[in-house]
């Protein structure tokens, strides 16, 4: 798979849910605009699956328009988690910031919005975490945007209000997420 995760996208597939939270991110931060923004954020059915292509162009649409993207597609991620908890399942699946850290156990949270061959969907897993001391640490083999994924680790972690403080690196190994939280 390449850096940007477009090789053999068209075997991944995205559920609609995770394409309209990212979509309306987009939107509602007012980073994507135009025709062609509209077309590729128009129309999503929650409950269907998309190919994978179409976030990722709605994604160049972010990372071509903006020098410094990380922050912006930080945000993004935050933004999907919150609409997700506060909108959509999130409150009936999880209670807590380290309930949403469990959720992930098993790649369980991400392979209900990403599907395909495993070789190209990669996992989302939660390897440790220790609430005594506020650490976990997660590993990523997505083909997602880190930048986003850290979004929603703090997003999906501040989502039921239970934590005053969330924070996720990922600067000694692109792959792993160290959180610390309180």
């Amino acid at each position: 798979m390449t850096a940007d995760g477009t090789e053999n996208a068209a075997a991944l597939e995205v559920f609609g849910a995770l394409l309209d939270g990212y979509a309306k991110a987009c939107l509602n931060l007012n980073i994507v605009a135009g025709r062609r923004a509209a077309s590729l954020t128009s129309a999503i059915e929650i409950p269907r699956w998309y190919p994978f292509q179409r976030l990722k162009d709605i994604e160049s649409l972010v990372t071509g328009s903006y020098e410094n993207v990380g922050p912006i597609m930080e945000r993004v991620g935050y933004e999907m988690m919150m609409g997700w908890y506060h909108y959509g399942p999130g409150q009936q699946l999880i209670r807590t910031g380290v309930d949403f850290l469990r959720f992930q156990s098993g790649s369980e949270g991400y392979a209900s919005v990403v599907k395909g061959p495993r070789e190209l969907v990669g996992s989302f897993s939660l390897l440790e975490v220790d609430p005594a001391r506020g650490r976990a640490l997660v590993h990523s083999t997505t083909p997602l945007d880190r930048d986003m994924e850290r979004g929603v680790l703090i997003g999906g972690m501040s989502a039921p209000g239970d934590l005053d403080y969330v924070d996720v690196t990922n600067a000694g190994a692109r792959d792993r997420f160290e959180i610390e939280f309180h």
